[in-house]
């Protein structure tokens, strides 16, 4: 009996290539642009393509930006400037992603998300204090927000913040 070799063969064709990406996960067009100029594909070659997948259907960044934002406000452990961070390293564009984080951001009270991280602190000690105040800025939120949570807990106040 004799063994087929299965050789995986890199497509010549820009388009069959950047749909073989696709079937893994989204990509921006700044993306698959940029991929496909790494793969030596010309100028006009790439920017053909990238429309027609655009136009296709294929690549779309706004709903790319709506399905990061969303996965990252389901996770309730990262801020604005974290989420912003994310679209951005995923190559999509301010013109892109602000429509679309403003639209979800508005309806978050990021008070209410910050105070559930600080169960995971023990508030009655400074350093513990200063400590959650650096993870919540990190973690993207506003330095604001993280200076009032802190303040809030070296005060006891039990009321509102």
């Amino acid at each position: 009996m004799q063994k087929i070799r299965m050789v995986r063969v890199a497509s010549k064709d820009p388009y069959a290539r950047a749909l073989r990406w696709l079937a893994y996960h989204d990509y921006s067009k700044a993306r698959i642009t940029d991929r496909l100029r790494r793969s030596g594909f010309d100028t006009l070659v790439t920017e053909n393509t990238v429309e027609r997948l655009a136009q296709e259907g294929w690549v779309d960044d706004v709903r790319l930006a709506h399905h990061i934002v969303e996965h990252c406000v389901e996770s309730k452990t990262m801020g604005p400037a974290l989420i912003r961070h994310h679209l951005i390293s995923r190559g999509l564009t301010p013109e892109v992603y602000e429509p679309v984080l403003e639209q979800w951001l508005a309806d978050i009270d990021w008070l209410k998300i910050a105070e559930a991280l600080e169960e995971r602190y023990d508030m009655n000690e400074p350093k513990e204090r200063r400590r959650f105040g650096r993870y919540l800025i990190r973690r993207g939120f506003p330095a604001a927000l993280a200076s009032k949570l802190v303040a809030w807990a070296e005060e006891g106040t039990e009321g509102e913040l």
